[in-house]
């Protein structure tokens, strides 16, 4: 039975960063993560997410790039802070929201921290994951957006061994992957059998001796919470979120009925 490292939870599930703990043998080996579409289900998440700087700064980027592209009429930071019933009404829309916000994120994880040697997210549809490791520009990944309905989505090509995933109602499920840098400092895919977030997580754990998942999102849909049963290692789960001491303030003035994603 694995062990968690104490993180605390909120009556809905979300976990929130522990100490950092390092594994016996040497220090904490990392992967970043990117969470699904499910981390901005709440209205209180996105309008509190829609307050970090950069999170505002892709948005109008994005804004400015849709209206350059898209004849569909869009207001995203009014849709990003809509009630839930309309933001949830639109998958494509959500998906691509989500992405933006995420490449947000990850801008001001960046400006303190370095990518990890694993990194991990979404490779098809609306990815920031691929943003991240410089496989697309954003501008790319706002061109072919879903959501944009202007050409047909962008999907990674299926790793060995692998299957064609299905399109229901016209959105194409989620794909994930493990990217790790080698030697000269690129990052490329691993070979993988399993298409199941947390399979690819324990791989990384068991194999790799990756002891710390950064999750980009905010949320916590890709969790580490499996792992207790999975796993005989310490395993942390830490937001980008909270690894920010000026964004202290995100989570503590949620509702209390509103404070994360269930998972």
């Amino acid at each position: 039975m694995g062990k968690w490292v104490s993180p605390t939870h909120d009556e809905l599930g979300f976990i929130h960063s522990p100490t950092v703990k390092q594994h016996k043998g040497g220090s904490m080996r990392d992967a970043l993560v990117f969470n699904g579409a499910s981390n901005l289900d709440f209205q209180d998440i996105r309008t509190n997410v829609t307050r970090i700087p950069e999170v505002v700064a892709r948005v109008r980027e994005a804004q400015e790039i849709w209206d350059t592209l898209s004849a569909q009429s869009l207001d995203l930071a009014t849709f990003i802070a809509s009630e839930d019933s309309v933001f949830l009404g639109n998958i494509k829309l959500k998906n691509f929201a989500t992405a933006v916000v995420q490449v947000g994120l990850l801008d001001r994880y960046l400006k303190s921290h370095k990518l990890p040697e694993f990194v991990m997210g979404a490779v098809n549809g609306d990815s920031a994951l691929m943003v991240a490791l410089g496989k697309i520009s954003f501008h790319d990944m706002i061109a072919d957006s879903p959501a944009l309905g202007n050409r047909s989505p962008r999907t990674m090509n299926v790793i060995p061994g692998g299957l064609e995933l299905p399109v229901l109602s016209g959105v194409e499920l989620c794909e994930y992957g493990v990217f790790r840098r080698d030697t000269k400092g690129e990052y490329e895919r691993m070979d993988q059998e399993t298409r199941e977030a947390d399979k690819m997580v324990l791989e990384m754990v068991e194999t790799h001796e990756v002891r710390r998942l950064v999750m980009v999102g905010p949320g916590n849909t890709v969790s580490g919470k499996k792992l207790l049963d999975m796993t005989a290692h310490d395993i942390q789960v830490q937001e980008s979120i909270d690894m920010d001491p000026m964004l202290s303030w995100f989570w503590s003035n949620l509702k209390d009925n509103r404070l994360a994603i269930a998972n």
